[in-house]
């Protein structure tokens, strides 16, 4: 995989229960179209913001690229029944896709796998999603295609020490992060 860096101005970082809103806001403006890529299938907005709420505190990794304070995309790492094993998902606003989200949480969340012992990371979305086709390939993925659905397989190599330590700044960045938008605005004097 090559390297990927957010786009400029944006900022990617785990996303915490105190996120819970604006991951169910993201999940909400998602059009009817967007909600059936992003679920294989027809699903509801109330269902989409329900399934959000419950995102933040599920098993796995769930991060978010922001810009101008908003969260605009989201990259969850879900364990997939075996060990050694884990399954990307991805939901970006509309009007800021094609601009490089995607790739910044696919990388971000690859990373994570990988230092976490992951092996191999699954990628499944509809033969009709070309821009989540795009994405598995940026990632490196090689795919198995269905009649209706796209499976695609990404091989990681084991943790060095340098993904690691990078890793470990990036969290230490993240908690900063999302500690700073909650810290009051003191008026200046």
């Amino acid at each position: 995989m090559q390297n990927i860096h957010p786009p400029a101005g944006a900022l990617v970082r785990r996303l915490w229960p105190t996120d819970r809103d604006a991951v169910v806001t993201l999940f909400r403006g998602l059009d009817p179209g967007s909600r059936f890529d992003r679920f294989m299938g027809a699903v509801s907005e109330a269902a989409a913001a329900a399934y959000a709420a419950r995102a933040v505190s599920a098993e796995g990794l769930i991060v978010g690229a922001f810009t101008d304070g908003l969260l605009r995309g989201v990259g969850e790492l879900r364990p997939a029944g075996l060990s050694r094993e884990a399954e990307l998902a991805f939901a970006v606003a509309p009007g800021h896709r094609g601009r490089g989200f995607g790739a910044a949480l696919g990388a971000r969340l690859t990373q994570a796998a990988r230092n976490g012992g992951t092996r191999r990371l699954h990628l499944r979305c509809l033969s009709g999603n070309r821009p989540m086709r795009a994405l598995a390939k940026r990632l490196g993925a090689d795919f198995a295609t269905g009649s209706r659905e796209i499976h695609a397989v990404l091989a990681l190599s084991p943790p060095t020490a340098f993904s690691l330590w990078s890793e470990g700044v990036g969290n230490l960045l993240d908690v900063a992060a999302a500690a700073s938008t909650t810290w009051p605005v003191l008026p200046v004097a």
